[in-house]
């Protein structure tokens, strides 16, 4: 089902800024826990009584936690039990009146503290990948990019940005999926409101028009030039020229 736009709201539902909340993950021992640190609800008209729901998602797993009142909620850690261990992190908050099922207000699309932040289109964090060196995973409804590294290679995402050659050869594919990603979304669109954010980044490399949606030649030619002006910004062929040449750039 094609996601609504955000010109619309028929269900009243208040949407949360993700500046506003902070989620934190922990492993520790093999334990996955999951604390909500920042909730920044000023000015935000919300009835007293309400609950806080985060919704956890790794991989193909969901799982619901239960932060209590919203005016007191708990700052503590809550252990994950059912989660995957491991796949691009998510998380959904919903402000819920006890016991009905109605959602109130939503802030989606989150991220977790240290890892690419909110408003960060692309986002690198470690992963048990077996033998696959790197996984990229787009995160609906707002196209958010996370390239899944193992962790057999490299030992934070620190590691992994400062290899070059991991970089420019990483990053241009990262662009074309959340490009595609995003002609394949009907009811996205560059001029909607939402969208502002990654319109502003586009421009910077260039690109300023929506793609042509009913026409498919036209959406792979948008896709393209989105690559190409990506690419030619950082140079990345270029990078890896004078690498592989020990440095130097005859």
């Amino acid at each position: 089902m094609p996601r609504l736009s955000t010109l619309s709201n028929p269900t009243s539902l208040i949407e949360i800024d993700k500046k506003r909340v902070g989620i934190r993950v922990e492993d520790s021992g093999g334990t996955i826990s999951v604390s909500l640190f920042r909730l920044d609800l000023a000015g935000v008209h919300l009835p007293e009584d309400l609950n806080v729901v985060v919704i956890a998602s790794r991989g193909n797993t969901e799982e619901r936690l239960d932060f209590g009142a919203l005016s007191t909620w708990n700052r503590s850690a809550i252990d994950l039990v059912d989660i995957a261990a491991e796949g691009a992190w998510s998380f959904r908050v919903l402000p819920v009146q006890p016991g009905n099922p109605k959602i109130v207000a939503l802030s989606e699309g989150l991220r977790p503290d240290g890892e690419g932040g909110s408003e960060s289109f692309i986002a690198l964090e470690p992963a048990d990948l077996d033998q696959r060196p790197w996984e990229i995973s787009i995160l609906g409804p707002d196209g958010r990019v996370v390239i899944s590294f193992n962790r057999l290679v490299y030992r934070s995402s620190g590691e992994a940005i400062a290899d070059e050659f991991f970089i420019c050869m990483i990053l241009p594919e990262a662009v074309r999926r959340l490009a595609e990603w995003f002609v394949r979304e009907e009811e996205c669109s560059l001029q909607d409101p939402q969208w502002e954010p990654f319109r502003d980044w586009l421009r910077s490399y260039g690109v300023s028009d929506d793609p042509q949606m009913e026409d498919e030649v036209q959406k792979e030619e948008w896709c393209r030039e989105v690559v190409n002006s990506f690419c030619r910004q950082f140079g990345f062929a270029e990078i890896l020229a004078v690498r592989r040449n020990g440095g130097s750039e005859e």
